[in-house]
């Protein structure tokens, strides 16, 4: 009987080990997702997509701390953040490959976690072409855009609108979208 219990007791614990690992590795797989790796967007004819940015880790991979406005630079700080994203329209099948068209990139949303739009604090600047520099041109499936965003923070006019940033985390969210076409790629 004694034997009988301890073998129940360790395939018990058994099961809280696995369990407690399994969560460990499902739990990780998460949190992995729940961060903002800016990578490849692929775009379908006339469709929007979007990418969210957490501005702290955007800083935080470019070995800074803090994003601040300019003439406030200095150790950990940093006065302009640089995103990378690289683009490629794919086709759907019921549009023809190799078709050129507009790859257009906007900055939809800078909100904090209450969520208050603070948009009008941050500056942004694209390496495109066309309407604000926010214009690209593209093919489809053909080579990916890269699309460079250079973001900056203007200097808070008082101290409501300082303490709507200092500190917390604000998410960026930059809309793609490429607009139908039938003109053939040169």
């Amino acid at each position: 009987m004694r034997q009988k219990n301890l073998v129940i007791g360790l395939l018990v614990m058994l099961a809280l080990v696995v369990s407690g690992f399994t969560y460990a590795y499902w739990a990780n797989g998460i949190a992995a997702d729940s961060e903002t790796a800016i990578g490849t967007i692929s775009v379908g004819t006339g469709e929007t997509v979007t990418s969210t940015v957490n501005v702290a880790a955007a800083v935080n991979s470019q070995g800074a701390d803090d994003l601040v406005p300019s003439g406030f630079g200095g150790t950990g700080k940093i006065e302009s953040l640089t995103l990378t994203f690289s683009v490629d329209w794919d086709s759907t099948g019921l549009d023809a490959s190799n078709l050129q068209s507009t790859l257009t990139v906007a900055l939809d949303s800078a909100v904090n976690p209450t969520p208050t739009d603070v948009s009008s604090l941050f500056g942004v600047s694209y390496n495109g072409t066309g309407a604000g520099n926010a214009e690209y041109t593209i093919v489809s499936d053909g080579s990916a855009v890269s699309v460079v965003v250079t973001v900056t923070l203007n200097e808070p006019a008082n101290q409501a609108e300082y303490d709507l940033v200092a500190g917390l985390n604000i998410t960026l969210t930059f809309s793609f979208s490429v607009a139908a076409s039938t003109t053939p790629a040169p």
